[in-house]
């Protein structure tokens, strides 16, 4: 009987050490479970945190190595001069598409107008009627007789060059046109140029807007005098913003064109009739390229005329259209440019 007891006694522990082991086998997969859940994946993400914290802190305390704003300033100066350049380039391009076409007109017009055999014996023929009509008029003052029958052929000369070759009111026009363009492209090469300087340097951004913020020019609209920061002449609006001026310049192109003619007594009746035959065209802006004087006055021997006239006059007047250009892109008061000599003048005084 006791050794039964025995048997039970024993079997019952050997049966419960069984289950205990059956027991932690079962939940030793949830016990690292556990582990991993709880222990092991926070201590990754700690380690994790600390170490983006740690790469954070020592961006945060980097600093930019300090910029020599002279060498900046520099490169600022060259990148608006190079934008200068590439604009006046533009534009002087474009005037000489305009020039060969009005040469060409002369050659194929007004030439072949002016030496036309009839038109010659025309003037011939009404001269004579218009020194005696003068003549009467100033009591026979044969002095103020030539003066304006002159007058009256230099007139007649420059309003069939205005008709013929300047085409005034489609010169207008597209002078103001090419300076819009002109300055367009100024602005747009300034922007390009000062960003690279920027990236030359590795300027931050805001320290960038800051510096260009201190850099302005000044611009007159009307008598109303206003700065443009040159962040805001490249930030893309900086066109609007000068477009007051701009237009205000276009609309003045050519109205002081200094033009080189055969004389001083030539060039003074150029000036005195260039304004009359202007205003009569309803061009005024353009007066002085429409007075361009009478460089022959030989009218006799129409061979003769022809044959040694027409070339010298056609030099006369290629010269004068190249004087004109040049004035038309340079006059530093109502050429092409001059805006943007303006714009340009301003910001190297803040620079300087």
């Amino acid at each position: 009987m006791s050794q039964d007891k025995e048997k039970i006694t024993y079997s019952e522990k050997t049966e419960r050490l069984r289950v205990i082991a059956q027991f932690i086998k079962n939940v030793t997969p949830m016990i690292w479970t556990i582990v991993i859940l709880v222990v092991i994946i926070p201590l990754l993400g700690n380690f994790i945190i600390s170490k983006s914290l740690t790469q954070t802190a020592a961006t945060t305390v980097v600093v930019s190595p300090p910029h020599d704003f002279s060498k900046v300033d520099a490169d600022v100066k060259s990148a608006i001069d190079t934008a200068r350049t590439t604009a006046e380039t533009f534009a002087s391009q474009e005037l000489d598409k305009w020039e060969a076409e009005v040469i060409a007109r002369v050659d194929n017009n007004f030439l072949d107008w002016y030496f036309d055999y009839f038109n010659q014996k025309k003037m011939e023929f009404t001269v004579p009627f218009s020194f005696l009509k003068s003549a009467v008029l100033n009591r026979f003052d044969m002095n103020a007789a030539s003066q304006a029958v002159s007058e009256k052929l230099t007139e007649d000369f420059q309003r069939e060059f205005a008709n013929r070759v300047l085409l005034p009111k489609n010169a207008q026009m597209r002078f103001q046109l090419i300076t819009q363009d002109t300055a367009n492209l100024y602005i747009a090469e300034v922007s390009k140029n000062v960003k690279v300087v920027q990236n030359k340097y590795n300027i931050p951004q805001a320290q960038w807007d800051r510096y260009l913020n201190d850099i302005a020019t000044t611009i007159s609209d009307k008598g109303n005098v206003s700065n443009l920061s040159l962040k805001v002449l490249v930030g893309g609006s900086g066109y609007l913003i000068a477009k007051p001026l701009i237009l205000g310049m276009a609309a003045k192109v050519g109205s002081k064109v200094s033009a080189k003619v055969a004389s001083k007594a030539a060039a003074k009746m150029a000036t005195k009739t260039g304004g009359t035959v202007a205003s009569q065209l309803g061009v005024g802006l353009i007066d002085p390229i429409v007075g361009v004087g009478i460089i022959i006055w030989d009218l006799w021997d129409y061979d003769r005329t022809v044959k040694v006239e027409r070339p010298i006059l056609r030099e006369h007047l290629v010269a004068y259209l190249k004087d004109v250009k040049k004035s038309l892109l340079t006059n530093p008061e109502s050429g092409i440019m001059a805006a943007i000599y303006q714009l340009e003048s301003g910001i190297l005084r803040s620079l300087s």
